[in-house]
């Protein structure tokens, strides 16, 4: 790598460790509902005034132990954690697309999800100008590829605005749709009103076809994280039953999985007949407790919408 390469580098370097800063602002006085510009920075709980050196990305955080300079109140990981986050999301866009437009795309949307993913884990709130921002970032990006084809990628083989239109459309109405259908279970929406404004926000960026694509590796992603706090929560409340059926079903399906065609035809059928009585009594057992408020888990589906989202950015743009 060049002197040249190195300096670029660590420009983006300190160029992420500042916004990521910035972003902790916007996260945190979004949430509470201030300004993101007055008054300046202050400790969340004494309230005093910062000192200029008291915000240096992340080496603050370690001078200081972790704790405010003036109470001594612990300071939430949540910053440098945001602050190297957003670094490491600025150094791969540029080494993925280096000093190009797109990679100035790549940056924003990136930082948004960020911003997105934090104050859903946090607070389960979405905040709808952030989907706002990102769906018109994205839309003006499906714009700006027809005149200029070095922002032109996978996503907008042909007509680019039809497709950003067609993503939004999809999203909405994806996540619409799935969202009532908890009201046939649970009594109550399947997914909060801010996943469907990122959806279809996503789906500004993606297109029709890859939006679906990033909804349903996010199920996934979001199954994998939820199975085993589901697991807990069915066991300390009582239902044995369901968590060993749900284990056996899976192993009985990893097995099945694995033998294919080797097994024999009828030990074959067996098992797949054995795997689907399991899994309708499963799935009885998950829908009764599912109608009762403690058999309610709630886990933000954003974060997961968004990690296969990060993914797709790498791999489509």
């Amino acid at each position: 790598m060049l002197p040249a390469d190195i300096c670029l580098l660590l420009l983006v370097s300190a160029l992420g460790l500042c916004f990521g800063s910035f972003y902790n602002v916007v996260i945190l006085r979004g949430l509470s509902g201030e300004s993101i510009a007055f008054p300046g920075s202050k400790c969340p709980k004494c309230n005093t005034p910062l000192k200029w050196y008291h915000n240096i990305p992340v080496l603050s955080y370690l001078f200081l132990g972790g704790k405010c300079a003036f109470c001594k109140c612990k300071i939430s990981v949540q910053y440098p954690v945001v602050e190297l986050v957003t670094m490491l999301l600025f150094i791969c866009s540029y080494l993925k697309w280096g000093v190009t437009v797109k990679t100035l795309f790549a940056a924003a949307f990136l930082s948004l999800f960020l911003i997105t993913t934090v104050t859903d884990i946090l607070e389960k709130v979405i905040l709808t100008r952030h989907a706002y921002i990102l769906g018109g970032l994205g839309f003006l990006y499906s714009i700006l590829s027809m005149f200029y084809p070095q922002l032109s990628s996978s996503i907008y083989f042909s007509h680019p605005v039809v497709l950003s239109i067609l993503g939004i459309l999809t999203g909405v109405l994806v996540m619409e749709i799935l969202a009532d259908v908890g009201y046939l279970f649970a009594g109550t929406r399947a997914f909060g009103e801010g996943d469907t404004y990122i959806a279809g926000a996503l789906g500004a960026i993606f297109g029709w076809k890859y939006i679906l694509i990033i909804l349903c590796a996010g199920f996934i992603i979001q199954f994998v994280f939820s199975l085993p706090m589901f697991l807990i929560n069915t066991y300390k409340n009582g239902k044995k039953l369901t968590v060993f059926e749900l284990i056996l079903f899976l192993i009985l399906a990893g097995v099945l999985g694995g033998a294919g065609n080797r097994t024999e035809a009828v030990i074959y059928i067996s098992g797949l007949v054995l795997l689907a009585l399991i899994a309708l009594h499963l799935i009885r057992n998950i829908l009764k407790d599912i109608k009762t408020p403690s058999g309610c888990t709630y886990l933000p589906y954003v974060p997961a919408m968004i990690a296969a989202a990060v993914a797709g950015m790498f791999l489509w743009f």
